[in-house]
């Protein structure tokens, strides 16, 4: 066992477990063309160790880019997640950058610059609960900041653009749909509060009925807030983010949680003179959730009826007739009573029934068939297994089959690269961490272009004494962790892990597309949702396994969350 106080020793061994093929010592020392002096220089020009400057060299293979308002929200990001202990430093090397589109449109002296600057990411950190003060940063003075005015994120969600399709499809509601939807609208105009599961199988138009009611009541000047239980999901509803970042629910959760949410922050505003909640695939989410959420809504808007009497919207997905909650570990019994159906809550909720399968109108045999499933009627195999119609499966004949599933998804894939179209409507969905990993693996070889290798920095907390081999701690696979091997072509598909930066559209599950990689620093086109098009960059951060993730310590995994 080699630890990190001996020096040399560990970072030749670091060194001997990931560059490939060294045919001497010289090799191991030298990198793009120069050699250094010792194996740790050597590892860290590399990427393999964790420096004090990784955040600075990570603003500044940014600035080679030259899109200051993606420098300005990259430079928040690291705030908030990075933890860096030079902010002034970085603040005063980093701020011309930051105002140089502020500079082309106006000609400002440096003072109205440094406020301007200022203000912007001050807006930017209230998104996620913090302010300018709470950072070594310079001062902002207070008639910079309009007091009196609608606090930002209030006059965010006014802003939330109504497309026009939204606002004419009240013509295109079939039957079922204009009876929820009148059903809830006649609640909101009243001022009354209620609890509403819309349910149908997939394809019957939820997501057609949220979008409709978000586009009613925000034409008139009311607030909806959009959510869901997953970030792709999310990104389908106009405005819309996870429920656990907006609401701040617990990772953890617990039958007494309670949401992470101030009564004198804005956000309990927001939710005070929010008119509609919608919190779509709800069923998927453990009932623990929702009851937080409750108790939560109750404190902030002082009202002891369900859900502080408001208006919430709940169903997605296929209803219970997909995925359900899942419990690490747990049984199937378990998992049950961990729906939202087993909640004292479900008592308060009225069902609004869609029966209509809209998507499947030119496959009614498909459409039947997956309702069948749902329904629990389909015939099963040994293990609840169903077998599927020929015609929608590839055979499995050996590892051949799955290029054969890749070809099928991904046609000529190397003529693909760069194409953004082409990789937002496809997709493999596998139910295992493993296969995930087997498949992007395979695709990764197969898509154009030069790959690069990006590393993790893993370290166990509070693990003074250097127990755990490194080659241990990078072998742990979480589905809550990126892996510690990052395999990415410039060009290549990527999803992200985490809640960067939801407004802007950065939320867990958000496709993405690699524009340009480096070291410490990764240019990224939003695919999906409103945001799309639009470009970021995502730095290195720090991320933790939990309690529930079944390790008898916290490993701390600084990679890119993607």
């Amino acid at each position: 066992m080699v630890s990190p106080s001996e020096g040399d020793k560990f970072y030749l061994r670091l060194l001997l477990s990931h560059v490939i093929g060294p045919t001497s010592w010289e090799y191991l020392l030298t990198n793009n063309g120069m050699t250094f002096s010792t194996f740790k220089r050597s590892a860290e020009d590399r990427g393999f160790l964790e420096t004090d400057h990784s955040i600075r060299d990570c603003l500044v293979e940014a600035t080679s880019l030259r899109m200051p308002y993606a420098l300005r929200r990259l430079f928040v990001t690291i705030l908030i997640f990075c933890e860096p202990t030079d902010v002034r430093g970085l603040w005063n090397e980093f701020f011309t950058h930051m105002v140089e589109d502020y500079q082309t449109a106006n000609n400002v002296v440096e003072s109205n610059l440094t406020n301007m600057l200022l203000k912007d990411l001050n807006e930017l950190l209230n998104l996620h609960g913090k302010k300018i003060d709470d950072y070594d940063l310079p001062y902002l003075p207070p008639n910079t900041i309009d007091r009196g005015a609608v606090p930002s994120i209030i006059q965010e969600e006014l802003a939330i653009d109504i497309p026009n399709e939204d606002i004419e499809s009240i013509a295109k509601l079939n039957n079922d749909q204009m009876i929820a939807f009148n059903t809830i609208m006649n609640v909101i105009v009243q001022k009354h509060s209620g609890v509403f599961f819309v349910d149908g199988p997939g394809g019957t138009g939820k997501t057609f009925l949220y979008r409709t009611l978000m586009a009613s009541l925000r034409s008139r000047g009311e607030i909806v807030l959009a959510t869901a239980s997953s970030g792709i999901a999310a990104t389908l509803l106009p405005g819309g983010r996870t429920a656990h970042s907006r609401f701040k629910i617990p990772i953890d959760i617990q039958p007494s949680s309670i949401c992470g949410i101030e009564k004198q922050k804005d956000l309990a505003n927001l939710i005070r003179v929010a008119d509609a909640i919608i919190w779509d695939e709800a069923p998927m989410t453990n009932k623990n959730c929702l009851e937080a959420l409750d108790r939560s809504l109750q404190d902030i808007c002082s009202n002891s009826a369900p859900f502080g009497g408001k208006v919430l919207i709940i169903g997605g997905g296929g209803g219970f007739r997909q995925v359900l909650p899942v419990v690490r570990k747990g049984t199937k019994a378990q998992m049950i009573s961990a729906c939202i159906v087993q909640s004292h809550l479900w008592n308060h909720t009225k069902i609004l029934h869609l029966r209509q399968n809209m998507r499947s109108l030119h496959d009614q045999e498909f459409a039947e068939f997956l309702i069948r499933i749902g329904d629990g009627v389909e015939p099963t195999k040994p293990d609840d297994m169903v077998r599927l119609p020929l015609h929608i499966a590839i055979p499995w004949e050996g590892e051949h089959s799955i290029q054969v599933l890749i070809q099928h998804i991904f046609p000529d894939l190397e003529l693909h690269g760069w194409d953004a179209p082409y990789m937002v409507q496809r997709a493999i969905l596998t139910p295992t961490n493993d296969d995930v990993q087997k498949l992007n693996d395979m695709i990764i070889d197969q898509f154009p272009g030069e790959e690069h290798n990006l590393l993790s920095f893993d370290e166990v907390e509070g693990d003074n004494h250097n127990l755990y081999q490194q080659e241990f701690l990078n072998s742990i696979a979480q589905g809550s962790l990126p892996p510690h091997i990052l395999k990415i072509k410039k060009g290549a598909p990527l999803m992200l892990l985490r809640n960067l930066d939801p407004r802007y559209g950065l939320c867990n599950g958000t496709r993405l597309l690699c524009r340009g990689l480096f070291m410490n620093m990764l240019d990224v086109e939003i695919l999906t949702g409103s945001n799309a098009g639009k470009r970021a960059f995502l730095p290195r951060i720090k991320i933790k396994t939990s309690a529930s993730d079944g390790l008898p310590f916290v490993l701390s995994r600084k990679q890119f969350p993607i």
